[in-house]
């Protein structure tokens, strides 16, 4: 189905006349004496029904012909036919016309099946449709709001959950009622804010941002928008009516153009987070609660205080405070400051009462609807431009709600928005450079409980991007369709695409079709499960396959044959074997598919896609569908000649990829992650299995490989950057992507891979036993995996899984717990530094005695840790168990060995992090 799938407004209006006046002629004529009923019903070639079509039927005595609009099934119906020959004409922009002739003898009922139009590269978008954009009358209204009323608000202090807002001196100005509503309100005078954490881990956080457990600073403006219920918080403030002060109307002015204001490349963190491609539409936002008087509450203050020019205090109740992080904490401090060392998101929690009454849940629903399905038609021109229609299915979740936020690149306008009868609704989407997120407005709140849907029509550039002849890059990965709910749902997705002929789509889903239609090839996949994503590759592609009779995966490479033209120049590249590297990147995913299904258990797609893309050195994984970069299909002869040297860490990157990427199948895609803090759990496991691999499944002797990798981690966990920095520094591994700052701008790449990598094989170190070896492991990843396919992954319930298959030994605590391991690595920074000393003497009956010396230092005294200690006895080191000391101190132990080894070492493959 084409983007004009459904009629013009415009011509809907034209033909009510022609139906009103064949109406009331039937009225005043005899009735046939014998009628008959033509009904049928329009689909395009994949079977999808096409809502809005014309059908004219004409011939027999019909003196003017009789023309319909298929409906929200894609049907028509008209009865009162004479018998006799007729001509059904069915006509829809975007594909070619069909007329059928029709000896009517009875009731017919046809199956009308339109073709894509052959050439499409432009979308005529008619008044009409565009009159729906941006044109909600109570929308108008916020948008150009103004200030109203004004009171004095001196010596009033305001608590707002973990803040304080102080207003000495000044005055309050409320903004004008909208549909007699108040929706915000401005303070201009003196005031003080203060932020004070419930939590000892948010106010270690403020101290390494600020230098202070606590926020604080002089303000002399704040800007409120405000649900009704806030609102009403400010009452017992308000003095008497007062003049409104000159500056006010300036301030609003100034407020809305920072709002509104989108850069194309973002400078900084927030800037990214809060003015990126999902940036907040206030007005949107606010409208939502005015449709809706049970909208979630929420307040948002923007505070110009002495100190820090922009810092933003919201409190949003269920959706969370920053929905850009995924996140149901519900306070936020963001210091806004994209130029200067200290901007970024100073605080994000739960409610303080949350706290208190032990009620904070680190996994909460936050969504407003549920989506059930995406129905997505995408062509992509000659010129690369993209047109498209979607059809979301949704489910409200709570009572009233009639606006919905999608994610979608602000390149793709939207052209229309029909609801599941195929009219025409009004939506939000303002200029790119604007606060340009996409929202609609159902004309009224669906049934809760009951499924309803809507129809996106949409088009736009900046998906794709030329690299070369026959290769692109695939820029809007998850915004190239209206995304209802981002990473936070697994839904079912039907998409086909129409592409030029020459090249080929490889796509999340299963293929169920393939054609050519003119210079175009039209391909149909469907996700036989729900998955979190859709994505696809698109290129000049040549298929491989590999079997893999042990798993029973389908294995697909696609690789291009043509390098991208920023490459052309560099000769070391002319000697690239694609077809030989991608059967070697095809075995290495086989491989890998064999290891992680023995120790995670079986992933939920029985088919992988592996595809060769443009970018030199990112790789990313959706379901059932990997991206790898084109150094993926380099060997180390040309690494060599590219560089002029052996990059040990580049030679590192293209011998992790593959198999990082291919564990995203069970990492990020059968187990999802819950909100930014449990990233970790997902690139960090990659990580991990990227290792695993290197240990498990190469030929050799893996050793030297092994220890490298974990070495590689160790430094990019460590080593301080140009400001005297490390990442460790910049927080613990569960802030995630807060961990990003002016100074740390590789944290979160450097602490949520790597070490999220070495949380978890501290863990396995831990459970390790000769007799067993990883048994105890494996059925912990086995049921962590099982235990989540089906709901997202937090930090806590990884834990609760860990401690279900926790040995005795790694009971530190005696408690049956591992909050000790967990307050340690995932919620600290410390990371200890170990001396081992030994003795070898002569013990009875042969053996060996060996007495051991660790001191553990850098540490606070409650750090405990297991260490492993390992012995060469002539084969290389094989582990001989392990020792546990607690706080910077020295324990000793002896231990009898069967023989004498030739070397005894502390945490020889570098098993446990250290310094």
């Amino acid at each position: 189905m084409s983007l004009s799938t459904f009629r013009e407004m415009k011509l809907t209006h034209l033909l009510l006349p022609l139906r009103i006046g064949l109406f009331l002629l039937w009225l005043g004529a005899p009735t046939w004496l014998h009628s008959e009923t033509l009904s049928g019903t329009v689909e395009d070639q994949s079977g999808a029904v096409i809502v809005g079509a014309r059908i004219e039927i004409s011939g027999a005595d019909l003196g003017i012909p009789v023309a319909l609009l298929s409906d929200g099934q894609g049907k028509f119906s008209f009865s009162d036919l004479k018998p006799g020959k007729y001509s059904v004409r069915v006509t829809c922009d975007g594909f070619e016309s069909l007329v059928k002739a029709v000896d009517l003898r009875g009731p017919v009922q046809l199956q009308l099946q339109l073709v894509i139009a052959q050439r499409r590269e432009q979308i005529a978008v008619s008044g009409k449709n565009l009159a729906y954009a941006n044109s909600d009358p109570v929308y108008r209204m916020l948008r150009g709001i103004g200030p109203g009323d004004t009171f004095r608000f001196d010596n009033f202090t305001l608590p707002l959950d973990t803040a304080t807002f102080q207003f000495r001196k000044g005055t309050l100005t409320m903004l004008s009622p909208v549909n007699g509503i108040v929706t915000g309100a401005i303070f201009s005078g003196e005031g003080h804010f203060n932020l004070k954490p419930v939590l000892m881990l948010d106010a270690n956080e403020l101290k390494r941002r600020t230098g202070a457990g606590e926020a604080d600073d002089d303000f002399i403006e704040v800007v409120f928008r405000f649900t009704e219920q806030e609102r009403l918080k400010f009452v017992p403030g308000l003095g008497e009516r007062v003049e409104t002060p000159a500056d006010v109307g300036t301030i609003l002015e100034h407020w809305k153009e920072r709002m509104r204001k989108r850069r194309d490349e973002a400078q900084g963190f927030t800037e990214d987070l809060l003015h990126g491609e999902t940036m907040d539409n206030v007005d949107a936002d606010v409208l939502a609660a005015l449709y809706n008087p049970s909208h979630p509450s929420f307040l948002n203050a923007y505070i110009r205080g002495k100190k820090c020019k922009d810092l933003r205090f919201f409190v949003r109740a269920r959706v969370g405070a920053l929905p850009q992080l995924d996140s149901p904490e519900e306070v936020a401090l963001i210091n806004y400051d994209p130029d200067e060392m200290d901007d970024g998101v100073w605080y994000l929690a739960h409610l303080k009462s949350e706290y208190l009454n032990h009620t904070a849940r680190a996994v909460e629903d936050r969504r407003l609807f549920a989506t059930h399905a995406y129905k997505i038609e995408t062509t992509i021109s000659k010129n690369n431009h993209l047109f498209s229609t979607a059809t979301i299915t949704f489910q409200p979740l709570i009572p009233g709600e009639r606006l919905l936020k999608f994610g979608l690149l602000p390149n793709l306008r939207v052209t229309r928005v029909l609801d599941e009868h195929g009219q025409d609704i009004y939506y939000i989407q303002e200029s790119r450079k604007e606060d340009g997120s996409f929202y609609v407005i159902l004309p009224k709140a669906p049934e809760a409980g009951k499924e309803s849907s809507i129809t996106v029509q949409y088009e736009g550039d900046k998906v794709l991007a030329q690299a070369g002849e026959g290769s692109y890059y695939v820029r809007a990965r998850t915004s190239w369709y209206p995304n209802l709910n981002g990473f936070g749902e697994h839904v079912l997705y039907d998409l086909t695409y129409k592409v030029p002929r020459k090249y080929k789509v490889v796509s999340v889903g299963k293929l169920q079709g393939e054609s050519v239609e003119e210079n175009f090839a039209v391909s149909h996949w469907v996700t036989s499960i729900p998955v979190a994503v859709a994505g696809f590759n698109y290129g000049n592609y040549t298929k491989i396959e590999l079997p893999d009779e042990i798993t029973g995966y389908k294995i697909s490479g696609y690789y291009l044959t043509e390098l991208p033209d920023n490459l052309r120049s560099y000769r070391a590249l002319d000697s690239m074997a694609p077809h030989s590297m991608t059967k070697y990147a095809l075995e290495q995913t086989r491989a890998q598919l064999q290891l992680c299904s023995y120790y995670f258990g079986k992933s939920p797609y029985d088919e992988i896609y592996i595809t060769e893309q443009p970018d030199f050195n990112f790789g990313q994984s959706w379901p059932n569908l990997v991206y790898l970069p084109i150094s993926a299909y380099t060997d180390s002869t040309q690494r060599w000649m590219l560089f002029g040297t052996i990059n040990s860490k580049f030679s590192g990157f293209v011998q992790e990829v593959t198999p990082h990427e291919v564990a995203h199948q069970w990492w990020g895609h059968a187990v999802g992650w819950a909100s930014y803090h449990d990233q970790w759990l997902s690139e960090g496991f990659a990580e991990f299995s990227a290792g695993l691999f290197l240990q498990q499944a190469m030929a050799g002797d893996w050793r030297k490989d092994y220890i490298e990798f974990w070495d590689r981690l160790h430094d990019r966990i460590l080593e301080k950057n140009n400001y005297g920095v490390a990442p460790n520094d910049a927080g613990p591994l569960w802030m995630g992507l807060r961990l990003i700052s002016p100074r740390t701008a590789n944290a979160y790449q450097d602490i949520t891979y790597p070490k999220g990598a070495y949380v978890l094989q501290m863990l396995r170190s831990m459970m390790y036993s000769p007799q067993d070896q990883d048994k105890a492991f494996i059925a912990m990843m086995h049921d962590f995996v099982e235990s989540h396919r089906d709901r997202a992954a937090s930090t806590e319930s990884f834990k609760a899984i860990a401690e279900k298959h926790m040995s005795k030994n790694m009971d530190l605590a005696g408690n049956g717990r591992l909050d000790w391991f967990f307050d340690e690595w995932v919620y600290g920074t410390q990371v200890p530094r170990y001396h081992f000393e030994y003795q070898l003497s002569s013990a009875d009956a042969g053996k060996v005695k060996l007495h051991m010396t660790v001191t553990q230092s850098g540490v606070e005294d409650h750090f405990a840790m297991l260490v492993p200690v390992f012995a060469d006895f002539g084969k290389g080191m094989m582990r001989i168990g392990q020792i546990g000391i607690v706080g910077s101190s020295t324990g000793s132990a002896d231990v009898l060995l069967p023989s004498q080894p030739k070397k005894v070492a502390l945490n020889a493959f570098k098993d446990i992090l250290e310094r």
